[in-house]
Protein backbone atom coordinates (compact mmCIF):
# COMPACT_ATOMS: atom_id res chain seq x y z
CA UNK A 1 0.00 0.00 0.00
CA UNK A 2 1.22 3.66 -1.05
CA UNK A 3 1.94 5.82 1.74
CA UNK A 4 2.59 9.84 1.97
CA UNK A 5 5.18 11.27 4.23
CA UNK A 6 4.69 14.75 5.19
CA UNK A 7 7.94 17.25 6.60
CA UNK A 8 7.17 20.20 7.51
CA UNK A 9 9.22 22.50 8.54
CA UNK A 10 8.77 25.54 11.41
CA UNK A 11 10.99 28.32 12.54
CA UNK A 12 10.00 30.77 14.93
CA UNK A 13 8.51 29.24 16.71
CA UNK A 14 5.95 28.79 14.45
CA UNK A 15 5.02 32.47 14.47
CA UNK A 16 5.18 33.98 11.07
CA UNK A 17 7.04 37.19 12.79
CA UNK A 18 9.29 36.56 15.95
CA UNK A 19 9.25 38.97 18.86
CA UNK A 20 13.13 40.13 17.10
CA UNK A 21 11.79 41.06 14.07
CA UNK A 22 8.19 42.61 15.61
CA UNK A 23 10.63 45.42 17.68
CA UNK A 24 12.92 46.06 14.78
CA UNK A 25 10.29 46.59 12.28
CA UNK A 26 7.81 48.41 14.25
CA UNK A 27 9.36 49.77 16.90
CA UNK A 28 12.08 51.41 15.96
CA UNK A 29 13.46 54.06 18.26
CA UNK A 30 10.75 53.10 20.24
CA UNK A 31 11.79 50.76 23.67
CA UNK A 32 9.26 48.18 24.80
CA UNK A 33 10.03 48.90 28.23
CA UNK A 34 8.44 50.51 31.54
CA UNK A 35 10.24 53.46 32.65
CA UNK A 36 11.95 52.02 35.13
CA UNK A 37 13.57 50.36 32.09
CA UNK A 38 11.86 46.51 32.46
CA UNK A 39 11.70 44.98 29.14
CA UNK A 40 8.21 43.31 27.94
CA UNK A 41 9.41 39.26 27.68
CA UNK A 42 9.18 37.51 24.80
CA UNK A 43 6.43 35.57 26.16
CA UNK A 44 4.31 38.53 26.50
CA UNK A 45 4.86 39.90 22.59
CA UNK A 46 4.51 36.12 21.41
CA UNK A 47 1.15 36.39 22.77
CA UNK A 48 0.66 39.27 20.83
CA UNK A 49 1.49 38.10 17.94
CA UNK A 50 -0.31 34.45 18.11
CA UNK A 51 -3.41 36.61 18.59
CA UNK A 52 -2.96 38.63 15.64
CA UNK A 53 -2.24 35.48 13.27
CA UNK A 54 -5.23 34.28 14.67
CA UNK A 55 -7.04 37.58 13.78
CA UNK A 56 -5.68 37.32 10.23
CA UNK A 57 -6.15 33.42 9.51
CA UNK A 58 -10.06 33.76 10.78
CA UNK A 59 -10.27 36.59 8.17
CA UNK A 60 -8.56 35.27 5.24
CA UNK A 61 -9.65 31.73 6.02
CA UNK A 62 -6.39 30.12 5.88
CA UNK A 63 -3.29 28.89 8.28
CA UNK A 64 -0.48 30.90 8.51
CA UNK A 65 1.89 27.56 10.13
CA UNK A 66 1.97 24.14 8.08
CA UNK A 67 -0.40 21.51 9.78
CA UNK A 68 -2.40 18.67 7.71
CA UNK A 69 -6.15 19.29 7.87
CA UNK A 70 -8.86 16.91 7.89
CA UNK A 71 -12.39 17.28 6.72
CA UNK A 72 -15.03 16.42 5.83
CA UNK A 73 -16.81 17.90 2.30
CA UNK A 74 -20.33 17.19 0.90
CA UNK A 75 -20.83 15.30 -2.25
CA UNK A 76 -21.62 17.33 -5.21
CA UNK A 77 -22.66 15.42 -8.27
CA UNK A 78 -21.55 17.82 -11.13
CA UNK A 79 -18.47 18.62 -9.12
CA UNK A 80 -17.64 14.96 -9.03
CA UNK A 81 -18.52 14.75 -13.11
CA UNK A 82 -16.15 16.81 -13.37
CA UNK A 83 -12.63 15.27 -12.71
CA UNK A 84 -13.80 14.91 -9.14
CA UNK A 85 -13.39 18.67 -8.30
CA UNK A 86 -13.47 18.67 -4.69
CA UNK A 87 -13.32 22.02 -2.99
CA UNK A 88 -11.29 22.72 0.27
CA UNK A 89 -11.94 25.03 3.25
CA UNK A 90 -7.55 26.33 2.71
CA UNK A 91 -5.54 26.13 -0.04
CA UNK A 92 -3.89 22.97 -0.49
CA UNK A 93 -0.19 22.43 -1.32
CA UNK A 94 -0.04 18.48 -0.96
CA UNK A 95 -3.24 15.87 -1.18
CA UNK A 96 -3.22 12.98 1.32
CA UNK A 97 -6.12 11.11 1.28
CA UNK A 98 -9.19 11.02 -0.12
CA UNK A 99 -12.52 8.56 0.81
CA UNK A 100 -16.20 8.40 0.66
CA UNK A 101 -18.30 7.68 3.22
CA UNK A 102 -22.43 6.70 3.85
CA UNK A 103 -22.51 7.46 7.69
CA UNK A 104 -19.40 5.90 9.43
CA UNK A 105 -19.29 3.26 6.49
CA UNK A 106 -16.48 3.73 3.64
CA UNK A 107 -17.84 3.25 0.09
CA UNK A 108 -14.61 3.93 -1.26
CA UNK A 109 -10.90 5.39 -1.27
CA UNK A 110 -9.09 6.53 -3.66
CA UNK A 111 -4.96 6.41 -3.78
CA UNK A 112 -2.84 9.76 -3.28
CA UNK A 113 -1.56 9.38 -6.08
CA UNK A 114 -4.44 10.01 -8.21
CA UNK A 115 -5.27 13.52 -6.16
CA UNK A 116 -3.91 16.35 -8.23
CA UNK A 117 -3.06 19.93 -6.83
CA UNK A 118 -2.23 23.17 -8.79
CA UNK A 119 1.82 23.03 -9.01
CA UNK A 120 3.46 26.60 -9.15
CA UNK A 121 6.83 27.74 -8.21
CA UNK A 122 5.19 30.52 -6.83
CA UNK A 123 4.92 30.30 -3.14
CA UNK A 124 1.98 31.98 -2.80
CA UNK A 125 0.25 30.40 -5.31
CA UNK A 126 -1.65 27.24 -3.54
CA UNK A 127 -6.05 26.61 -4.83
CA UNK A 128 -8.64 25.75 -2.49
CA UNK A 129 -8.85 22.51 -4.46
CA UNK A 130 -8.14 18.45 -5.15
CA UNK A 131 -9.51 16.91 -8.23
CA UNK A 132 -9.57 13.29 -8.88
CA UNK A 133 -7.00 12.38 -11.97
CA UNK A 134 -6.44 8.59 -12.41
CA UNK A 135 -2.93 8.51 -13.16
CA UNK A 136 -1.75 4.60 -12.98
CA UNK A 137 -3.68 1.09 -11.95
CA UNK A 138 -7.51 0.82 -12.65
CA UNK A 139 -10.67 0.27 -10.22
CA UNK A 140 -10.35 -3.95 -11.51
CA UNK A 141 -6.63 -3.84 -9.86
CA UNK A 142 -7.29 -2.50 -7.04
CA UNK A 143 -6.30 1.64 -7.39
CA UNK A 144 -9.54 2.00 -5.79
CA UNK A 145 -10.60 0.42 -2.88
CA UNK A 146 -14.54 -0.21 -2.70
CA UNK A 147 -16.26 -1.54 0.42
CA UNK A 148 -19.19 -3.50 -0.22
CA UNK A 149 -21.59 -2.66 -2.96
CA UNK A 150 -20.95 1.06 -5.30
CA UNK A 151 -20.06 4.27 -3.70
CA UNK A 152 -23.56 5.61 -5.06
CA UNK A 153 -25.97 2.55 -4.65
CA UNK A 154 -29.33 3.75 -3.42
CA UNK A 155 -28.04 7.53 -4.25
CA UNK A 156 -28.51 7.77 -7.59
CA UNK A 157 -30.55 10.68 -8.59
CA UNK A 158 -29.49 12.66 -5.36
CA UNK A 159 -27.39 16.36 -6.38
CA UNK A 160 -25.75 16.27 -2.98
CA UNK A 161 -24.83 13.72 -0.16
CA UNK A 162 -23.95 15.94 3.18
CA UNK A 163 -20.31 15.18 4.63
CA UNK A 164 -19.32 12.62 2.28
CA UNK A 165 -15.93 13.19 1.38
CA UNK A 166 -13.16 12.68 4.22
CA UNK A 167 -9.95 14.62 3.06
CA UNK A 168 -6.54 15.01 4.12
CA UNK A 169 -3.81 17.42 2.52
CA UNK A 170 -1.44 19.96 3.70
CA UNK A 171 -2.12 23.67 3.90
CA UNK A 172 -0.15 27.09 4.93
CA UNK A 173 2.39 28.79 2.44
CA UNK A 174 6.21 28.24 1.72
CA UNK A 175 7.15 31.18 2.21
CA UNK A 176 4.46 33.57 4.32
CA UNK A 177 3.80 36.43 1.64
CA UNK A 178 5.13 40.22 3.28
CA UNK A 179 1.78 41.41 2.96
CA UNK A 180 0.10 38.78 5.51
CA UNK A 181 3.41 39.07 7.61
CA UNK A 182 3.04 42.89 7.70
CA UNK A 183 -0.61 43.04 8.52
CA UNK A 184 0.16 40.25 11.37
CA UNK A 185 2.62 42.66 12.21
CA UNK A 186 1.04 45.69 12.69
CA UNK A 187 -2.04 44.25 14.34
CA UNK A 188 0.27 42.47 17.21
CA UNK A 189 2.17 46.51 16.98
CA UNK A 190 -0.75 48.45 17.96
CA UNK A 191 -2.24 45.99 21.26
CA UNK A 192 2.06 47.07 22.49
CA UNK A 193 1.37 50.48 21.56
CA UNK A 194 -1.91 50.49 23.86
CA UNK A 195 0.34 49.73 27.27
CA UNK A 196 3.33 51.64 26.33
CA UNK A 197 1.29 54.36 25.91
CA UNK A 198 -0.33 54.43 29.31
CA UNK A 199 3.28 54.47 31.13
CA UNK A 200 5.30 56.71 28.77
CA UNK A 201 5.81 58.55 32.39
CA UNK A 202 4.37 55.89 34.61
CA UNK A 203 0.79 54.65 34.98
CA UNK A 204 -1.84 57.52 35.09
CA UNK A 205 0.80 60.27 34.66
CA UNK A 206 0.37 62.15 31.24
CA UNK A 207 2.58 65.24 32.56
CA UNK A 208 5.80 65.26 34.64
CA UNK A 209 7.18 68.89 36.14
CA UNK A 210 10.38 69.31 38.53
CA UNK A 211 11.52 72.79 39.99
CA UNK A 212 14.58 73.61 41.60
CA UNK A 213 15.98 77.00 43.41
CA UNK A 214 14.16 78.82 40.23
CA UNK A 215 14.86 76.64 37.61
CA UNK A 216 11.80 74.19 36.21
CA UNK A 217 11.39 71.44 33.35
CA UNK A 218 7.80 69.75 32.12
CA UNK A 219 7.58 67.05 30.15
CA UNK A 220 3.95 66.61 28.66
CA UNK A 221 2.88 63.23 26.52
CA UNK A 222 0.02 62.88 24.13
CA UNK A 223 -1.24 60.49 26.75
CA UNK A 224 -4.77 61.46 28.08
CA UNK A 225 -8.32 60.15 29.13
CA UNK A 226 -9.35 59.83 25.51
CA UNK A 227 -6.04 59.88 23.84
CA UNK A 228 -3.20 57.20 23.58
CA UNK A 229 0.81 58.04 24.07
CA UNK A 230 1.10 56.65 21.13
CA UNK A 231 -1.71 57.70 19.16
CA UNK A 232 -0.31 58.69 16.03
CA UNK A 233 1.48 55.14 15.46
CA UNK A 234 -1.60 53.58 16.03
CA UNK A 235 -3.75 55.64 13.98
CA UNK A 236 -1.71 54.98 11.22
CA UNK A 237 -1.42 51.50 11.75
CA UNK A 238 -4.77 50.97 11.63
CA UNK A 239 -5.53 52.74 8.65
CA UNK A 240 -3.12 50.77 7.09
CA UNK A 241 -5.27 47.50 7.92
CA UNK A 242 -8.23 49.03 6.96
CA UNK A 243 -6.77 49.35 3.66
CA UNK A 244 -5.08 46.29 3.24
CA UNK A 245 -8.36 44.17 4.65
CA UNK A 246 -9.97 44.23 0.88
CA UNK A 247 -6.63 43.49 -0.92
CA UNK A 248 -5.68 40.89 1.08
CA UNK A 249 -9.29 39.49 1.06
CA UNK A 250 -9.72 39.66 -2.66
CA UNK A 251 -6.12 38.08 -2.94
CA UNK A 252 -6.24 35.21 -0.47
CA UNK A 253 -9.56 34.38 0.39
CA UNK A 254 -11.26 34.97 -2.72
CA UNK A 255 -14.87 33.56 -3.82
CA UNK A 256 -16.04 29.69 -3.63
CA UNK A 257 -17.00 28.86 -7.32
CA UNK A 258 -18.25 24.83 -7.57
CA UNK A 259 -18.46 23.56 -11.30
CA UNK A 260 -22.28 23.70 -12.98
Amino acid sequence: MATLSYSLKSSKNDLPISPEELANRYFFGIPIKDPNGTVMNNANIGFYINAAVQSIEGLLNIKLTKQVIEESLSYHLNDYASWGYIPTSFPVLKAGGLAGFLGKVQQVKFPAQWLSVKRTNDPTGAHRKIQIVPTSGNVEHGSVEYSGISQYMGWFGQQTIPDYWTVKYCTSFDIIPADIADAVGKLAAINIFHQLGDIILGAGIASQSIGIDGLSQSISTTSSATNAGYGARVTGYLADLKQARTDLKNKYDGIALSIM
